[in-house]
């Protein structure tokens, strides 16, 4: 049994840490509905699956080093391994020991370097090459940074961090847009098929919603920011918001035309944790956004706000998290099919 653990961890997906993702939101989502019991319940299970993860994915680097180099040489795989980035500082904002979420911190912003740096050295394959590739699994390069800047705002809300995370946030929206404008290229030029069309494309959304986040959290403590930051950040939050919520109908409407139009099956597949983690997180920003119209955080108030949003949401999310779970559980107990879902890369 453990000498096929090495084997085992090689055929671990670059986006395995997607689960936690999903879970550690939906935890924090929950939390602001008064279900604290559900909600620790949910980040313990969220704890325990990273570190498992996260020695599993340590016994890959140190035993299929080749495998590794070749993950982050392709640009189809290379943004799923974000995923860690995005759940180490979503476990960092729930932990209630800083300690905790200082090495998470450390572990988050040392991955989301060397990614990032990683990414750049795609360009040696040829721009159009690259191009070709861009998908949803793209913008975790945006949620992991804007989860760095969630963690720092939990850590220490100082002046000094807080203008460095406002920077960091600034780059996560541009970094975002520039995304979004390579993604939608990608679509328009040649639009995959329907197979192809992955969940992973939901992250879209969850990116622009843990921007709305940040960007919410860093406008609660305005007085410790620049005063000339404080009118284009809360049109920026509110314009984040309202793409986010344009973007689920379409989503929608994409996972119809998918499977009902074109019968791809709708079978388990791990990037089915992508549709989870940003109706979590969409949950989680609507409550902050709420909460800062409240105590007056906001340029203005936004009339699609109603305070019973949120608890609705949290919930929402809840329900995709245990429909997305039940079917990865019948799937791994139940007998396999013959046609096995597109892996999440």
């Amino acid at each position: 049994m453990w000498s096929a653990l090495p084997h085992r961890c090689r055929r671990l997906p670059p986006a395995c840490f997607a689960p936690v993702m999903a879970t550690g939101i939906v935890s924090r989502a929950l939390s602001r509905t008064g279900a604290h019991a559900l909600s620790a319940a949910l980040f313990g299970l969220a704890l325990a699956t990273y570190l498992v993860l996260l020695a599993a994915t340590a016994l890959k680097a140190a035993c299929h080093r080749d495998t590794i180099r070749g993950e982050l040489q392709d640009p189809g795989r290379l943004f799923g391994h974000f995923t860690l980035v995005a759940a180490s500082g979503v476990l960092a904002t729930r932990s209630p020991a800083r300690i905790t979420a200082c090495v998470l911190l450390v572990i988050a912003a040392l991955a989301w370097t060397a990614l990032a740096l990683a990414a750049a050295g795609l360009r040696r394959l040829g721009t159009h090459l690259v191009l070709r590739q861009a998908d949803g699994t793209w913008f975790l390069a945006t949620v992991g940074l804007q989860a760095l800047v969630l963690t720092l705002i939990r850590i220490h809300p100082g002046r000094t961090v807080l203008t460095g995370a406002l920077l960091l946030w600034g780059t996560g929206v541009l970094l975002y847009a520039a995304t979004l404008a390579t993604v939608l290229r990608r679509l328009l030029s040649t639009l995959p098929p329907a197979a192809r069309l992955a969940p992973s494309y939901w992250v879209a959304m969850g990116a622009a919603a843990i921007s709305t986040l940040a960007g919410t959290q860093l406008l609660t403590r305005s007085a410790l920011l620049p005063p000339l930051a404080r009118v284009p950040l809360g049109g920026t939050v509110l314009t984040l918001w309202a793409w986010a919520t344009l973007l689920i109908p379409l989503l929608v409407a994409a996972g119809i035309w998918r499977h009902l139009h074109h019968r791809v099956p709708l079978a388990y597949e791990p990037a089915l944790w992508c549709i989870v983690f940003p109706v979590g997180m969409y949950a989680t920003a609507t409550a902050e956004l709420t909460s800062a119209q409240r105590i007056g955080a906001l340029t203005r108030p936004h009339p699609l706000l109603p305070s019973l949003l949120p608890s609705l949401l949290a919930w929402a999310a809840l329900a995709a998290w245990l429909a997305v779970g039940l079917r990865c559980l019948t799937d791994r107990l139940g007998p396999r099919s013959r046609h096995e879902a597109p892996a999440h890369r």
